[in-house]
């Protein structure tokens, strides 16, 4: 790597230099430590590697290096770097061209001045270039590949209608609900004021400066609260986003929040452009208000007369009136309120969905899954997975109801396929005319070529953790059986997408097996270093073929596959054919086992804690345990988040509900002051207010209803399809748990304001109404 890419790699050493000439090395502090080397400039390192290609490993190497520098490891790193020469680098690849194989591949790291759109923006790099980027063999192609750091790169690649109306519907319920506390405050402000800006007009000011005096208040604040709210939302993003990442697989290292000027300039853009838009109306009826209107003003608009009543006033009624003085400000009121219960609701029906049996069960078959490191990391060149002692070892020490070894056939084996369903697998990789020269140096029978394959043998005791999409796999079971099962990928739904690809179940099908393999020039049989790539044929030694009977089409679950895929079939043999047919090739990869009772459970999860534990352990495993405590991490996540945002809209839920109740108070103190003196009592009042705020309570829980009744099948359609553990399952149990708090509150705000209303006397009342 040169300076560029080893810097954008995390690979720069901290001491020392990067290689310049030789056998000089570089690598991080926990690779010289898992190969015992003290990280001293100078020491000897003795690495050991496998040349390969995605067709055959030609050679091992082992070397001795000379350590010329160092770097402490980042844990968010998922590989360690090892740094050579470029005069090692080139010696190696003539090695490897000599034995075959192809040339190295050469990477260019490329850091473009904005992360935005960067497939595309490189796709027009290689174009202007004159080159392709759509095959992986053409001469002419160069291909691109985008970190998937840059998230919000690949969300644009990807963004579908349904997600696109979730980001627009949550980024309008945010701008929305701003307007409404905002709009209000100022709605109250102005109708507090009413008297006073018309008495303003009346003494010459005008519309627009009556605007703009409202327009400069609201700046005023924003010049208070902007900076205030940006600080006070740093500091709970630099609380919650550690908290955050620890739910995740980014919660090693040390966590920065960014400071970005970008950030901030575009949330203070976004809270001005939101006042300045909730202050407009506002200023408006400050604008139109007559100064006659002005002292008359009681917050209630203009209808046609209605017909006088001779059963007399309830208060009941008159609270439900005077709900309808301003329908606009009611709607208002109840819309906010209702947002924040149906938010909620859709929270509980969003955190409910997630189906912990579908994730476990998708993430591990088995409680507990044994091997070792190159398992898990699909180190598809290993030559020893765990060990059939290690097997027997942990057997021993656990409690299993069912148990098992998955092996993998560690000898070349090709499963005869026909030529149109191997060409269905190299289209993905080359052009027409190479996919033509590749199948012709291929071996055929007919229309049958011999196509790569992986077979995994399994105990008998597994084979109930396969999925038989067709056929039958109990021949499978039976003694000195010639029976194979064909690996297939299902849908999420359980449908076979491409079942042309695939043979038929009752087909016969040859398996070779050979002892080894080795690329050879066709034209003379020994291959040099200037054989043309068109020449290249494999040649098998100690080759001999088998005949099996395709008895099923299964799907093998990916926690106890090969975890990696590849050109050709996927096979299942059992462990006794496997062994007799490959010359006792099938090592075991895995073992896997179930136990009876959640005691079993967690004495096996303790044992085998202890047993993987340090870095330097052989095995590692995966449990059913450890895949239920990442989803209720998971879980946890969405409830903090969904959980403040709910929090967030209730609280302008309740603001808004708090300003519409004090901005009816204060609109009419004279109104109030009337009524008490033409004999209506303080509590007689009291009760008619809390009327109004049980109907804005009541109506606001009969929204929301409505609301999570049209939206929540929508929700749970959109949200299903971006996560595939999600399962919708109606509920208004949240609404109805909001009832007796919105009760409570439509009682206590109107009471808490009447109360502070009422210290005037009735007179005092009237005379500053005047």
């Amino acid at each position: 790597m040169d300076a560029n890419c080893t810097k954008w790699s995390y690979a720069t050493p901290t001491t020392g230099r990067m290689p310049e000439s030789g056998k000089e090395v570089a690598m991080d502090t926990a690779a010289l430590q898992l190969l015992g080397v003290t990280p001293e400039l100078g020491a000897k390192v003795t690495v050991s590697y496998s040349i390969t290609d995605k067709d055959q490993t030609a050679f091992t190497v082992t070397d001795a290096f000379t350590l010329v520098g160092y770097w402490d490891y980042d844990e968010l790193m998922p590989v360690h770097y090892i740094n050579i020469s470029r005069d090692y680098a080139d010696d190696i690849e003539a090695q490897a061209v000599k034995t075959g194989l192809q040339p190295f591949r050469t990477d260019l790291n490329v850091m473009l001045a904005s992360g935005t759109n960067i497939q595309g923006q490189m796709e027009q790099v290689d174009t202007d270039l004159g080159y392709t980027w759509d095959s992986y063999t053409d001469p002419n192609s160069v291909r691109i590949g985008v970190n998937w750091g840059y998230t919000s790169s690949q969300l644009e690649s990807q963004l579908d209608p349904e997600l696109m109306v979730a980001i627009a519907a949550f980024l309008l319920l945010v701008i929305f609900t701003g307007y409404l506390i905002i709009y209000n405050i100022f709605q109250i402000s102005v109708a507090g004021d009413i008297r006073f800006y018309g008495l303003l007009k009346t003494i010459g000011t005008t519309p627009r400066q009556l605007k703009r005096i409202i327009r400069q208040q609201a700046l005023l604040l924003c010049l208070i609260g902007i900076p205030a709210g940006l600080l006070l939302g740093y500091g709970i993003g630099a609380v919650l986003v550690p908290v955050v990442l620890r739910s995740t697989q980014l919660d090693a290292g040390i966590t920065t929040i960014s400071t970005s000027p970008v950030i901030f300039l575009g949330s203070m853009l976004f809270a001005l452009l939101t006042v300045l838009l909730s202050c407009s109306k506002p200023g408006k009826m400050a604008a139109k208000v007559s100064p006659v209107e002005a002292t008359k003003y009681t917050d209630a608009i203009q209808t046609k007369k209605k017909q006088r009543s001779t059963r007399g006033a309830k208060l009941h009624q008159m609270a439900f009136a005077n709900l309808g003085r301003n329908k606009k400000k009611t709607v208002l009121v109840v819309v906010s309120l209702a947002l924040s219960v149906t938010l909620f609701n859709a929270l509980c029906a969003f955190v409910g969905g997630f189906s912990m049996e579908k994730y476990v069960s998708t993430m591990t078959c088995a409680d507990f899954i044994v091997s070792t490191p190159d398992y898990f990391r699909y180190n598809s060149s290993a030559d020893e997975f765990i060990t059939q002692e290690q097997i027997e070892d942990i057997s021993a020490n656990t409690k299993a109801s069912l148990s098992g070894t998955g092996y993998a056939v560690r000898k070349p084996a090709y499963l005869w396929m026909t030529e149109d369903a191997l060409r269905q697998d190299y289209a993905r990789y080359e052009s027409a005319e190479q996919l033509d020269s590749h199948m012709s140096r291929l071996e055929h029978r007919g229309n049958m070529v011999m196509g790569d394959t992986r077979i995994e043998a399994l105990d008998n005791s597994l084979f109930d953790k396969l999925q038989v999409f067709d056929g039958d796999i109990s021949p499978m079971l039976e003694s000195d059986n010639h029976s194979i099962a064909i690996a297939v990928s299902l849908d999420d739904y359980g449908n076979l997408p491409n079942p042309e690809y695939y043979p038929k179940v009752g087909d016969t099908i040859t398996a070779t097996y050979a002892d080894d393999v080795k690329y050879i020039d066709s034209r003379t049989g020994e291959l040099t270093e200037d054989t043309p790539e068109e020449y290249f044929q494999e040649k098998l030694y100690g080759a001999r073929d088998v005949e099996y009977t395709v008895c099923a089409l299964v799907e093998v679950p990916y926690s106890m596959s090969y975890r990696y895929g590849g050109i050709g079939y996927n096979a299942v043999l059992s462990v006794d054919t496997a062994q007799r047919d490959s010359g006792g090739a099938a090592i075991p990869m895995l073992y896997l086992f179930d136990t009876v009772d959640e005691v079993d459970e967690a004495e096996a999860e303790q044992y085998l804690s202890k047993l993987t534990a340090g870095e330097f352990s052989p095995l590692m495993y995966e449990s059913k345990a450890t895949a239920r405590s990442e989803f209720a991490q998971f879980r946890q996540m969405f409830l903090l988040i969904g959980g403040i945002l709910c929090a967030i809209i209730g609280l302008v839920g309740l603001l808004n509900f708090f300003n519409a109740m004090m901005t009816g108070i204060l609109s009419r103190r004279r109104e109030f002051a009337v009524l008490q003196a033409v004999g209506m009592t303080n509590r007689q009042l009291k009760t008619m207010l809390i009327y109004e705020g049980v109907f804005y309570a009541m109506s606001s829980v009969a929204a929301a209803f409505m609301l999570s009744l049209v939206m929540g099948p929508l929700a749970g359609k959109m949200l299903g399809s971006m996560f595939w553990f999600f399962e919708y399952r109606f509920t208004i149990l949240p609404v109805l748990l909001t009832i007796p708090v919105f009760l409570l509150l439509g009682w206590l705000i109107p009471c808490m304001m009447y109360d502070n209303a009422e210290k005037c006397s009735v007179v005092e009342q009237l005379r500053d109404a005047q």
